[in-house]
């Protein structure tokens, strides 16, 4: 941080209401080193810290990043997935821990305090010095020269401080200048405060999280402005809010079509209000993929003609709404046309700054790997996001759905329920022109109402009481429920232009008696990482939505004609260990999709948070590996087939695969193929690429779900690992949509001993080791049978030894050998990811080292499916082959014919010592159990 003289966040703010162009000439940005001290107990006030004097304050902080990050006291660099907070920020630094760092007693007042100079020339002469905070949590008051500026209340709205006043006289360089003092207080006590996931969740954003910045302004100005698309008439209206503007007053808007001339309009201010209707013609829409902008510039004069303000903005024409559906309540659409919503949650959390993105590259990285991925939706997390983040989802072109941040459990008071509703209010006004905002989430599941009660005990070892109802007190939700209507019907008048959801409802929730009241969405939530009870669950949830029924709904409502959509699903929950997503999001998006009376989907999570790991990037922003692209199920346009990942089968059956078409894309797409082709591995690891496989067109049906083709397979009638790949492909060979799914084709175990034409096989289990010596323990026998692997730890061996009368003959062989998979070992099933565990391999016959190879991880992702096949997490290794011939093969043979046995040895005994798993045909990637051939000559 201090290595550059570039400030942190050094771009303006705000982009879709702007009015400074270059920093430094028509705008200041305060971000940056502030002076700043805690006050524990609370004394600077009595002692009048707010007074300009010549002392020095003991610390600095980085501004705009909260308190309780790294970055905020310049040491963001060092943050990453297992370092995300800043023990400075807490009383008794020394007990902090990660399973306590949300609980400890850390301050609760922070004081900041710079020096700024203002110019009296140019853009600012004559003008108002408006001093405006992004957002500080949560109690803010301000100083400036010892004069008080104001207070605030609230941790995710914009407030400002006039200066002009308090600002000393003009100095010999024109500058004005004053010292700025904001004493901003967070309690720990913060249960009544709308705080989202701070309640206890993750680290808690304590004072300054926005960019500060000065600019001038005049007396009279531009307020707020309101632009309100219609599509349908090709209008839209333009509301403008003006301060201390005369009835003469005029403003002018010229609006820049993305691809037209840009044309002026101009109306009269009258009791501070102006307001316009702009024809558009053409309408360029505003869409995911395709996110058309207008460029929008408003000038205020007054009566004279003179120019007293300039604020420059965008705008998106775009509609969504819902709509009737053959076989569901109602379906979403985007702009009058049916859309299938592909979701994920995005929390909005920095390791470096908590709160804050480190710079807004990162906020536009996090869209784009979100659109890579296939995305075209995100759910901001009960958090009011950086305008930063908004701006890059318009400009990229990402919907959101965007929640309000709930108080904590045992806020729902008066005083909580007025914070809440002055929060939505600033929150639906600051962001009502973002074109990617086409949901509001007022409430998430139960949160402030009792539903995180029996969570936290789980995640917290002490969590600071807060009066909260335990679960098994019998209390009357009646009032909150009509509370909970009351603020629906408050958003809803507010902004009629977007769908509004009353609650985001879990249907295994802590307290089973929420549900939906009226909304304009019903969703619910669902963590299962099991196929058939997540087939079974969707199923029965998509049976029971239907107009009328009051599933999902408290009593009193049912459903009315609003969409259905899982607004969260996965198969890890927060509480679950690091472990493989890969398989689950690809099960269960799948299974999702067959369904075409569900509209979206919203998976958790895009990246992992602190301790939670289900995301599909780690914390720091470092990929996962997937075994194949999460945009294969996750498009507008997927092949969702009707079975399981990976099954058993019976050698030589004959089977049959349904698979369906699930058209969402924009594009309508006549005329498209199914491909398939039915591919295997048998247990020598030998490759069939053409089993079967075909193609034929498919009635490929927009905006629905349909049965494309009834696949029949005849299986293999030896032991393989086969795979059905299943793609849509137009005349012109563009695939726009593919699948897959496994089969184990075996009756059980392969042969120990085989013989085929020149071939003599033999197998072992690898539970079945001769010897096993590991420097940090291994697996004891009936592990490795109930596993299939065996697993050792640090440095060691294993060693597998095989007897055939056939070895008294070796010399004659063509060649010898040997198959195994195997992977490093290390504890724990995290997904695999750039972060690696090595492991040197050392494979030996008869004592003769033959094979050395660098194992790079032990992985564990879609790969792996014969783990998961077993009900494991997707562990899998690396196929090793070691071939002897020629002089070699008559060394090993030499030590071989007297004896009738060949000894493979397994070690990890040179440096990176990382351990060993070994993996059998039913386990890991690959069909194959640690394996000799024997290759005769043919005759």
């Amino acid at each position: 941080m201090f290595q550059s003289i570039q400030i942190p966040r050094p771009e303006y703010p705000r982009p879709e209401r702007q009015r400074g162009r270059v920093e430094g000439i028509d705008w200041l940005n305060l971000n940056g080193p502030w002076e700043f001290r805690f006050d524990y107990k609370r004394i600077g006030i009595e002692r009048e810290w707010y007074v300009p004097r010549r002392d020095s304050w003991e610390d600095q902080i980085i501004v705009p990043f909260c308190w309780e990050s790294l970055a905020a006291w310049g040491a963001g660099d060092g943050a990453g997935n297992d370092h995300y907070y800043s023990t400075r920020c807490f009383v008794n630094a020394y007990e902090v821990t990660h399973e306590n760092h949300r609980t400890a007693e850390r301050y609760e007042v922070g004081w900041y305090r710079r020096e700024i100079a203002v110019p009296t020339d140019g853009p600012w002469k004559d003008r108002q010095v408006i001093l405006t905070i992004g957002a500080a949590d949560f109690f803010t008051d301000g100083w400036c020269n010892g004069l008080p500026l104001g207070r605030h209340d609230g941790g995710y709205d914009p407030f400002e401080f006039d200066l002009t006043e308090a600002l000393g006289a003009p100095g010999p360089d024109g500058m004005r200048r004053g010292l700025l003092v904001l004493r901003i207080e967070d309690p720990m006590d913060h249960a009544d405060q709308p705080v989202g996931k701070q309640w206890g969740w993750y680290t808690t954003t304590s004072g300054i999280w926005q960019t500060v910045f000065v600019e001038p302004r005049s007396i009279t100005h531009i307020d707020s402005f309101r632009i309100v698309p219609d599509i349908d008439q090709r209008l839209a209206a333009i509301e403008i809010a003006c301060r201390h503007a005369g009835e003469a007053s005029r403003v002018t808007v010229q609006i820049i079509p993305p691809a037209a001339p840009a044309f002026r309009l101009e109306t009269s201010v009258v009791a501070d209000q102006a307001t316009i209707i702009a024809g558009i013609n053409p309408v360029a829409l505003w869409e995911p993929g395709d996110p058309q902008l207008y460029q929008i510039e408003f000038q205020l004069f007054d009566p004279s003609g003179k120019l007293l303000d300039e604020v420059r903005g965008y705008f998106g024409m775009r509609k969504i709404s819902t709509a009737p559906a053959e076989d569901a309540p109602a379906i979403l659409c985007l702009n009058n046309q049916p859309i299938y919503l592909r979701g994920a949650l995005y929390q909005s959390y920095f390791p470096e700054g908590v709160y804050t993105a480190p710079s807004a590259g990162v906020l536009r990285d996090d869209i784009k790997y979100a659109l890579a991925a296939g995305f075209d939706f995100l759910r901001v997390h009960i958090k009011l996001d950086d305008p930063l983040l908004l701006y890059y989802a318009d400009t990229l072109g990402i919907m959101l759905m965007q929640d309000f941040p709930n108080f904590g459990e045992g806020g729902d008071t008066p005083l909580g329920r007025r914070r809440f509703e002055a929060m939505l209010k600033a929150g639906i006004k600051r962001d009502f022109n973002h074109p990617s905002i086409v949901a509001w989430c007022i409430f998430n599941e139960t949160w402030g109402f009792g539903g995180q009660s029996e969570l936290m005990k789980l995640i917290t070892p002490r969590l600071p009481a807060t009066g909260a109802p335990g679960r098994s007190e019998a209390i009357d939700h009646t009032p909150s429920f009509r509370w909970i209507h009351e603020v629906w019907l408050l958003a809803k008048e507010l902004d009629p232009t977007r769908l509004i959801e009353d609650m985001s409802v879990v249907m295994w929730e802590h307290l089973p008696a929420y549900g939906h009241v009226e909304t304009d969405i019903n969703s619910w939530h669902f963590y299962i990482n099991d196929y058939p009870k997540a087939r079974d669950h969707i199923t029965k949830v998509v049976g029971s939505t239907y107009h009328g029924s009051p599933f999902n709904y408290i009593e009193g409502y049912t459903q009315r004609n609003v969409p259905l959509i899982s607004s969260e699903y996965g198969g890890c929950g927060a509480l679950d260990p690091d472990q493989d997503i890969s398989w689950s999001f690809k099960f269960l998006t799948n299974e999702l999709r067959r369904h075409g009376q569900i509209s979206a989907y919203i998976f958790t999570q895009l990246m992992d948070v602190e301790w939670e790991h289900n995301g599909m990037l780690n914390y720091d922003r470092t990929p996962k590996s997937f075994g194949y692209h999460p945009s294969l199920i996750n498009r507008g346009d997927v092949l969702p087939i009707d079975s399981a990942p990976i099954s058993l089968q019976r050698e030589g059956d004959t089977i049959e695969v349904e698979v369906l078409s699930s058209h969402f894309s924009r594009r309508r797409r006549p005329q498209v193929s199914l491909h398939w082709r039915y591919s295997g591995m048998d247990t020598l690891a030998k490759f069939y690429p053409d089993l079967a496989r075909g193609s034929e067109e498919i009635e490929f049906r927009h905006h629905h779900v349909g049965l494309a083709r009834l696949l029949k397979l005849d299986l293999p009638q030896e032991p393989m690992l086969c795979s059905l790949a299943v793609s849509a492909v137009t005349p012109d060979g563009e695939v726009i949509a593919s699948n897959f799914i496994q089969h184990l084709v075996s009756n059980g175990p392969p042969r120990e001993r085989e013989e085929r034409k020149n071939l003599l096989i033999l197998r072992r289990k690898v539970s079945d080791w001769k010897s096993a010596l590991w420097s940090n323990g291994h697996s004891d026998r009936a592990e490795a049978n109930r596993d299939s692997k065996c697993c050792g730890g640090g440095a060691g061996r294993f060693e597998w030894e095989f007897h055939d009368e056939a070895f008294r003959s070796l010399g004659r062989a063509a060649r010898l050998t040997f198959l195994i998979e195997a992977s490093s070992a290390r504890e724990g099933i995290r997904q695999t990811a750039t972060l690696r565990h090595p492991s040197r391999l050392d494979i030996s016959i008869n004592g003769r080292l033959l094979s050395s190879a660098l194992l790079p991880d032990h992985p564990h992702d879609t790969r792996g499916a014969l783990s998961f096949l077993k009900g494991g997490n997707g562990a899998y290794g690396y196929l090793h082959r070691v071939t002897l011939e020629h002089d070699l093969l008559d060394e090993v043979a030499s030590t071989v014919e007297s004896t009738g046995r060949i000894s493979i040895e397994t070690a990890v005994v040179h440096s990176p010592t990382g351990g060993l798993v070994v993996y059998d045909y039913d386990s890991g990637r690959f069909p194959v159990a640690p394996t000799l051939i024997i290759h005769w000559p043919n005759s």
